[in-house]
């Protein structure tokens, strides 16, 4: 399910018919037609999550700011994710002046709070989806390199990196061939695991006003927009706010089990008794007897080994 939520948001930056509008207004309705004769509307049948304060669909507009939330999740943290990458193994590979100043200037960039700086860099460049994107594949660079050069750091000097120095490679051969793909797994699960955040801090940029604009349907506008009737319309707020909060339990619960599945260090594993039988259980009447030194093991007396172990008349061997 993960799979195909992820393929969604790739593509629905590129207007194809089978994820655009048309398909979504297809199965249930579009979800930017206004009628203002049905404002409010609770949920029932013709409108299972019941219509906002300009009589638009609920269920449809979820659906549709689901597409924007899932893209920005996915495209934000391929920006990081590539940039971070570089950075990071860069830095960590060459070391000396090169790691200060790459280092010291993406620490700069992670000492501002996040949604400050997105804020910053929407009011700069505008409000827009694609800018969105850019802005919080920006921020999260200096996290994303911080984690690849802890694990280039480990790896540089490892036997197959001096071999292939050794055998006169390149060094962005070696770097990006050797030492990148090797280091990839803790980047992978950090990735994973930033996904539910960069979908909050963009449902917060658009609740803020610089994020989506309207009319586009995105679930932190519509909770800005649901904010004056939360009396009279509860779930014109509630069914936006618990599909951020489920995506973002999704992506969570996803990387903490590519974390256990990829870097068994994290995993501490706990036998259960209930599983593993009866057999495994330890009993006093099963208790191993360590053999003593003394009496059961044969002895050394001078060079010679000596027998102590009695035999069937009662003696010594």
């Amino acid at each position: 399910m993960v799979g195909v939520l992820v393929v969604l948001a790739v593509f629905s930056t590129i207007d194809l018919v089978a994820f655009n509008k048309q398909l979504i207004t297809a199965i249930h309705a579009d979800p930017h037609q206004m009628n203002t004769m049905n404002r409010y509307s609770p949920p029932s049948l013709s409108h299972p999550m019941g219509t906002d304060q300009f009589g638009r669909d609920v269920l449809s507009r979820v659906i549709y700011g689901s597409r924007i939330a899932l893209a920005i999740g996915v495209i934000s943290v391929g920006i990081s994710f590539l940039g971070g990458v570089a950075c990071g193994a860069t830095a960590a590979y060459f070391g000396g002046r090169i790691d200060d100043l790459i280092m010291r200037s993406l620490e700069v960039l992670y000492s501002i709070p996040g949604l400050i700086l997105a804020m910053t860099l929407m009011a700069i460049m505008g409000p827009s989806v694609y800018n969105l994107f850019l802005a919080y594949g920006v921020i999260g660079i200096p996290a994303y390199a911080r984690v690849m050069r802890s694990e280039v750091l480990s790896l540089r000097e490892a036997e197959y990196v001096e071999a292939a120095r050794a055998a006169g490679l390149p060094t962005r051969t070696i770097l990006f061939r050797e030492i990148v793909p090797n280091g990839l797994t803790a980047v992978i699960v950090q990735a994973t695991l930033s996904m539910g955040g960069v979908i909050i801090g963009a449902a917060a940029l658009s609740f803020l006003g610089f994020g989506v604009q309207p009319p586009t349907a995105s679930w932190g506008r519509m909770l800005n927009d649901a904010q004056q009737a939360m009396i009279i319309a509860p779930w014109a707020a509630v069914f936006p706010g618990l599909m951020i909060f489920l995506t973002v339990m999704g992506f969570n619960m996803l990387g903490d089990g590519l974390r256990d599945a990829m870097d068994p260090r994290t995993t501490l594993w706990k036998p259960d008794w209930d599983e593993l039988g009866d057999d495994f259980l330890p009993t006093d009447d099963r208790q191993r007897e360590e053999p003593d030194a003394v009496t059961d093991g044969a002895a050394t007396d001078g060079g010679t080994t000596v027998d102590r172990r009695p035999d069937e008349d009662g003696g010594n061997r």
